[in-house]
């Protein structure tokens, strides 16, 4: 329990990094060009007052510092200086400094520190810069305060003036330095109250999110469990083969759903983490769309539907793609079909729109004849958590994740997902995707190294503490009529291959007594460095996590719980690449 509640934590604090830098909430660079323009306006209008009274040294220097604050505000607006913020305070510091070494204390310069000390909260974010870097703005203003101080009172003006000059100098600069003030401080609350409001309003924001969440996950995963365990005491109860076999099917749709829905929610997480990544391989499209079709066939026949399946005869090419984004995204249209779909069909329509040496593009089509979608609802269902309300059930239906996913996956693909629909006479997802071809050589003899679905011949070393996991993961694995040894600790999966190095290839859990996964694969790789290890495992593993996995030394992931053919595909991908290892 204490895992979960970690780990749990752990997705609340990357989220909500994630989620606050994606605007700066407090418009600090704004801030930062605001203040910029500020003390080149100021500039302009002292400088042509002092030219009015006659100072025109003053004047030339002050419309020099205009000149440089406008050519920082266009640098760093072209990106060729990074810190504005420091480069705007120092010169306006340089400034005051060489105004007093001209006019003396009498002209009252100094009292321009004091708006820049207050605006320096304004234009830096103390909760998200390090105070190291705010206290250098501060510092450079106050060293600077103290030689303005130092060279007024030890080193004569050098600028000539009389009387009336001065007075009028100093009382315009006592009153825009004053307003200045009074107008930072003000500006400073507004800012801080605004800040406070919106921090407010997202705080909302998330908690009514994240209770949304946890309301539709606590029915949609309760829904199919309470199936499993109510199918799990019927057939304890039953002695009928044929009814045995009926509540074996009923079993595994819903350990499947429930499964689709984990699915969701973990891909989900990445998404808005912005740690799912497209990694294409070289697959056969029209074989692929085949197979996605395949598992829907039986479920459309169950509810009388026909099951259309049109696709272009020029698409049994080999392109580079993600197949398993791929067939999330069908899964998840065929899906939505099949849930609002009661009589009629739905079609697969793929075509091939353009072909050339390098590329083929291709459009994608899911149509069906179910409830569709009026055209108020229609933007709706692509957002997160919004489900579709089923009139002939009477009842909202879904997690409302899945078309989400759909969007995020084909915009990763620089695609995205368009809707036609009509209430009550169907709706029409597509979407066109453009893929790189493979090498058709390469492809050749790939294939003839998996021509068959099994193992024959294969060693595997499974390291798994839970009884009931290393059952299933073997029965899995002998049923492709590989050999498998079982072990249920990294130790003892060490002592294994010690006593036969014949393995070509390792299962290793990452969460094992004794030894586990995470420092087994050290030993295993310094010792048997040819022998590809695969992390096997139930814990939520993102994009980073990945990364350092497959850094520690794993060759690959498979998460628990899976399918047969996932397992299956894992290992056969790592066992193609043996031969350029060894």
């Amino acid at each position: 329990m204490n895992k979960l509640t970690d780990k749990y934590h752990r997705l609340i604090k990357e989220d909500d990094k994630h989620l606050n830098p994606l605007f700066d909430i407090k418009n600090v660079s704004k801030r930062v060009y605001e203040l910029g323009i500020a003390a080149l306006f100021t500039g302009i209008g002292l400088a042509i007052y002092d030219s009015f009274i006659g100072l025109y040294v003053s004047s030339f220097l002050v419309a020099c510092f205009c000149f440089g604050i406008l050519m920082f505000i266009l640098l760093k607006y072209n990106e060729a200086i990074i810190n504005l913020t420091v480069s705007i305070i120092a010169m306006i510091c340089g400034l005051l400094i060489t105004s007093i070494y001209l006019e003396g204390l009498r002209s009252e310069e100094y009292l321009y520190f004091f708006p820049i000390l207050v605006a320096v909260p304004i234009i830096v974010n103390l909760k998200q810069t390090q105070y190291r870097e705010s206290f250098i703005y501060i510092s450079i203003i106050v060293f600077s305060f103290a030689i303005s101080i130092f060279i007024g009172l030890h080193v004569a003006p050098r600028e000539d003036f009389n009387i009336v000059q001065i007075t009028q100098l100093a009382f315009v600069n006592r009153i825009v330095a004053i307003s200045s003030t009074i107008v930072f401080a003000v500006a400073y609350i507004i800012f801080e109250k605004k800040y406070i409001n919106e921090l407010m309003e997202q705080s909302t924001r998330m908690i009514n999110s994240r209770s949304q969440f946890l309301a539709t996950m606590s029915h949609e995963l309760r829904t199919p469990l309470n199936g499993i365990i109510g199918v799990i005491n019927l057939l304890k109860q039953e002695h009928s083969l044929s009814k045995q076999g009926e509540y074996i099917q009923t079993l595994k749709y819903c350990s499947d759903h429930m499964l689709q829905q984990v699915n969701n929610i973990l891909d989900f997480n990445k998404i808005e983490a912005d740690k799912l990544e497209i990694h294409p391989v070289e697959l056969n499209l029209r074989q692929l769309l085949l197979n996605v079709s395949i598992p829907f066939v039986v479920l459309f026949q169950e509810k009388e539907l026909e099951l259309k399946i049109d696709i272009d005869p020029k698409l049994d090419v080999s392109v580079l793609a993600d197949d398993l984004r791929l067939i999330q995204v069908f899964n998840n249209l065929f899906s939505n079909a099949l849930k609002f779909t009661e009589k009629g069909f739905v079609r697969l329509e793929v075509l091939c729109k353009s072909t050339d040496k390098q590329f083929i593009e291709v459009a994608f089509t899911v149509e069906d004849t179910g409830i569709g979608i009026e055209e108020k609802d229609q933007k709706k269902i692509f957002e997160s958590f919004w489900q579709v309300y089923d009139e002939n059930t009477k009842k909202f239906t879904g997690t409302g994740l899945g078309l989400t996913i759909c969007v995020r996956l084909l915009k990763l693909m620089n695609s995205n997902l368009k809707l036609v629909s009509e209430k009550g006479k169907g709706s029409k997802f597509s979407f066109d995707l453009k893929f790189k071809c493979a090498d058709m050589l390469h492809q050749l003899l790939e294939n003839n190294t998996q021509t068959e679905d099994n193992l024959s011949g294969i060693r595997i070393l499974l390291a798994e503490d839970n009884q009931i996991n290393m059952m299933v993961a073997k029965k899995i694995l002998t049923g492709f009529k590989a050999s498998v040894l079982g072990v249920y600790n990294g130790k003892e999966a060490l002592e294994a291959l010690e006593n036969t190095q014949a393995f070509d290839i390792v299962l290793l859990d990452l969460e094992m007594p004794v030894l586990n996964g995470y420092t087994a694969i050290f030993e295993i790789k310094k010792l048997y460095p040819a022998i590809p290890v695969i992390a096997f495992t139930a814990s939520l593993v993102d994009q980073k996590m990945l990364s350092d996995l497959i850094e520690s030394g794993f060759a690959d992931c498979i998460l628990k719980p899976f399918q047969p053919h996932q397992l299956l595909a894992g290992i056969k991908k790592q066992l193609t690449q043996l031969p350029l290892e060894r």
